[in-house]
């Protein structure tokens, strides 16, 4: 504070000037130590109350220092009185006054130390030149009257602020620990009751204002203790707020997360770069038939891959981690379990890479298909074996059917009776329809057999084209370069009939049109010509099975073998202007060359 000095000779333990400046240069001190660690943990994102904090108590300090020298007495301000440290006192309490209320405000923002840095000198900048150059502060202090009006309400001004400073790092208790939230806490309280007394002393050698400067160092021992102790001894309380909280919520996430991979149907391993078992969820280690803390830490190929598998899986994993690859799609492999037999398991392997990009592990979920892989190979097995048994009874039947036409041949050639020759044609006609019969079901029982694959439109069509050998006349264009579904291995059926029923069936037909055109998420492959088309009337019927009394089974065994993998057709042309075939694929059952689906 700005007061004359005590009189000569006034004892060492009142002389007020020396009392003065060591309270001063404590209080200067411990800003320093606070800005000093504040500043050194400034890439710490975590706290901005520290930085803010830490930053305006540096300035605040640095007027005060100016005020110590500045104190009446001490003969470096000549010819200013005591007006101007009472004036430098105000000014520092307003500073630290707005740097305790506005750092809880900014906790979360981390506003950036640069800017915070330049914020402060600006503020401090703009207080001295208001009291040293543009003399527009406000007086504090008037020889021979005392303290200004001013200086009073401006303690009980900086001792509200304080209060809200208080109330706001009370509020957010939360994100410090219990240590700091105290001792922050209690340092604003102790300031405020220092400003409290600073307005009642009348006498320089008074009570209140020892009180009040005593107060002032005890605010700041208690500041000490929260960021400069605390920071040293317990760094984590001051520099990671909320600590406690995020490792709860933490640990939360990996209990929720470990009982969804608990409760999961699926496998789920995580390997390391170096091919030990990270992570098994409860799935994965009953079918293994290990512990799940058992298998953690295993080598996954030397423990959980059978031995004529190994060297595959080694080259496989060693490109993963090279990133040769970044995923694998769904490939069935056996895994060897805890009592020596073997699961197979369809794997999905994914590449985990860290915050930088580099390759850290894999993660791969499974299912194991086992007994599925066991019901499709006796399904296979059943399957051919009926087909074995029907081509030998269609091999014996139209053995028998050609001996019938031969006998019905020779019946009519040696019989002049008109009645019997005319039994005779109607009888070999029903031998001719049993013959047709018989060989729609070699087609039809070939459905279905071999698994779906990815095949190429275009390269189809122009097989068929090859092997149907067009009249002179009849050309065939085909826009689907590029262009794979997923269907039935006898998808060329489906070009082979479209093309074969166009040249049958479709007039004077001069040419076969195949494109293809997006259809939403969906695919749509045309099949035009310049025939005559289908009556309006028949555009349903003509995929019927018994459409094909009067024009064959082709369409109908067409539509069957689309139908296998979803793919759905319809006729949508214009009577008298040609058919117009649409076959609708579904979004993930076409693909093309470049990748795009």
């Amino acid at each position: 504070m700005g007061v004359p000095l005590p009189p000569p000779g006034a004892p060492s333990l009142y002389n007020y000037l020396l009392f003065h400046t060591i309270a001063e240069l404590v209080a200067v001190a411990i800003a320093i130590a606070v800005f000093t660690v504040a500043w050194n943990a400034r890439t710490m994102r975590e706290n901005g109350y520290l930085l803010v904090a830490g930053t305006g108590l540096l300035f605040v300090g640095a007027i005060a220092l100016v005020h110590t020298l500045a104190y009446d007495g001490m003969g470096i301000f000549a010819g200013y009185g005591a007006n101007l440290p009472t004036q430098l006192w105000i000014a520092s309490r307003y500073l630290l006054a707005g740097t305790l209320l506005a750092a809880p405000l900014l906790l979360r923002r981390n506003p950036g130390p640069r800017r915070v840095f330049a914020a402060f000198t600006g503020i401090t900048v703009l207080l001295l030149l208001s009291i040293f150059v543009v003399p527009i502060f406000p007086d504090c202090y008037v020889e021979g009257v005392g303290l200004t009006p001013f200086k009073v309400w401006s303690e009980y001004v900086i001792a509200a602020l304080l209060a809200l400073g208080a109330v706001a790092v009370y509020r957010l208790r939360g994100v410090f620990s219990p240590r700091v939230t105290g001792h922050l806490v209690a340092a604003v309280l102790v300031m405020i009751a220092s400003e409290l007394a600073f307005t009642l002393y009348i006498s320089v050698y008074g009570l209140s204002n020892m009180v009040g400067h005593l107060l002032m160092v005890l605010s700041f021992g208690l500041i000490y203790v929260a960021f400069v102790e605390t920071g040293i001894r317990q760094p984590y309380a001051v520099l990671f707020t909320g600590l406690a909280a995020s490792e709860e919520r933490l640990r939360r996430e990996k209990d929720r997360l470990g009982q969804y991979l608990d409760i999961a149907g699926v496998l789920f391993v995580v390997l390391d770069t170096d091919g030990r078992v990270a992570l098994i969820n409860r799935r994965a280690s009953e079918v293994l038939g290990y512990p799940a803390d058992a298998a953690v830490g295993e080598p996954w190929t030397e423990r959980f891959v059978p031995p004529a598998e190994r060297e595959r899986y080694r080259a496989l994993f060693t490109g993963l981690m090279r990133g040769d690859a970044g995923a694998t799609e769904y490939a069935s492999a056996p895994v060897l379990t805890a009592d020596g037999g073997e699961r197979i398991v369809a794997w999905h392997t994914t590449v985990l890479r860290d915050r930088n990009g580099a390759v850290c592990g894999t993660l791969s979920s499974g299912e194991d298909i086992t007994e599925q892989q066991h019901a499709e190979e006796a399904l296979r097995q059943a399957n051919a074996k009926l087909n074995l048994l029907a081509g030998i009874t269609r091999h014996d039947i139209l053995n028998q059917i050609t001996v019938a036409r031969a006998y019905i041949e020779f019946a009519g050639e040696d019989n002049a009776n008109p009645a019997i020759r005319d039994y005779l044609e109607r009888a070999r006609t029903a031998v001719e329809e049993i013959q047709k019969q018989i060989e729609f079901s070699r087609d039809y029982q070939d459905m279905g057999v071999a698994e779906p694959a990815w095949q190429r439109p275009e390269d189809l069509v122009r097989e068929s084209v090859a092997d149907l050998a067009l009249p002179a006349g009849v050309r065939v264009r085909v826009d689907l370069a590029g262009l794979e579904i997923y269907a039935d291995p006898m998808v060329k059926k489906v070009f082979y009939n479209l093309i074969d029923n166009a040249v049958r069936h479709g007039g004077a037909v001069t040419e076969v049109r195949f494109s293809c055109m997006r259809s939403g998420q969906d695919l749509l492959i045309f099949c035009e010509d310049d025939g005559t088309g289908i009556p309006d009337g028949e555009k349903e019927a003509i995929f019927g099975e018994t459409y094909r009394r009067r024009h064959g089974h082709g369409l109908f065994l067409v539509s069957g073998i689309l139908g296998i993998t979803g793919i759905a057709i319809r006729e949508a042309g214009v009577s008298g202007e040609g058919a117009r075939f649409e076959i609708m694929v579904p979004n993930g059952a076409y693909r093309f060359g470049d990748g795009s689906r």
